[in-house]
């Protein structure tokens, strides 16, 4: 029986998907089939997947709208790592936005004056424009 979840997320860059894994500090493999390893070695396959040091990972799966579907048995991950879905989903999609405003920023060739993390966990960032 496979205990795996799907949700769907807002995430489309690959690039920048792993880069916010990588601020995160988690190991991961990309590929255009990487398993995804569930509950009695079930399998599911993803283009993204998390190395959660138990034999339970956490996958990015690429939808046909090119969006990216989180896969995994949380379950087994909440069972045998410190990581939650709740605030897993929370901490990679405030950091995937976070990168991506930056990105989108100096693209417009704007520079990032500064930048705070308020009391409730928001990121402020001041920019201004080239002179």
């Amino acid at each position: 029986m496979s205990h795996f979840t799907r949700v769907q997320t807002v995430i489309r860059d690959q690039i920048l998907l792993e880069d916010t894994l990588r601020q995160l500090h988690h190991r991961y493999q990309a590929g255009e089939r990487v398993p995804i390893r569930g509950y009695q070695g079930n399998t599911e396959y993803g283009q993204v997947v998390i190395d959660t040091g138990s034999q339970y990972d956490i996958g990015f799966q690429r939808q046909p709208d090119a969006t990216f579907a989180l896969c995994a048995d949380w379950w087994g991950v909440r069972g045998n790592t410190t990581l939650r879905e709740e605030s897993f989903a929370q901490e990679l999609n405030r950091t995937y936005a976070h990168l991506a405003v930056k990105q989108q920023v100096l693209e417009q060739g704007l520079i990032i004056e500064e930048e705070r993390v308020l009391e409730n966990g928001e990121i402020e960032i001041l920019v201004c424009e080239r002179f």
